[in-house]
């Protein structure tokens, strides 16, 4: 599997999981309670502030995980590639929701 897919799945999975799971525990509902993330009447997610709010949406957080995960992959264009690794997560998550 090339690189480039693997690197979008890993951004697309953790943003996913911090936005979308609660985890073992209900460890990462009670996370995102903790630094404001709460939820209208129709369940849908916003952010009390600028940190919660990217924790409400996983289209904002992506970008922050794909810069994470191209600094960790010592990408040298690291701005680019997490760019580009938050697109892919960005297609993923359009495909999962439709289904």
């Amino acid at each position: 599997m090339p690189l480039l897919l693997i690197n979008v799945l890993v951004t697309w999975r953790i943003s996913s999981l911090l936005v979308n799971e609660s985890g073992p525990g209900d460890i990462l509902g009670l996370f995102r309670d903790r630094i404001g993330v709460e939820y209208d009447q129709a369940s849908e997610p916003y952010g009390k502030n600028i940190v919660a709010g990217a924790f409400a949406c996983t289209w904002c957080l992506s970008i922050w995980i794909g810069w994470g995960v191209a600094l960790v992959m010592q990408e040298s264009q690291w701005f680019a590639a997490g760019l580009a690794y938050s697109a892919g997560a960005i297609v993923i998550e359009r495909i999962v929701r439709k289904s």
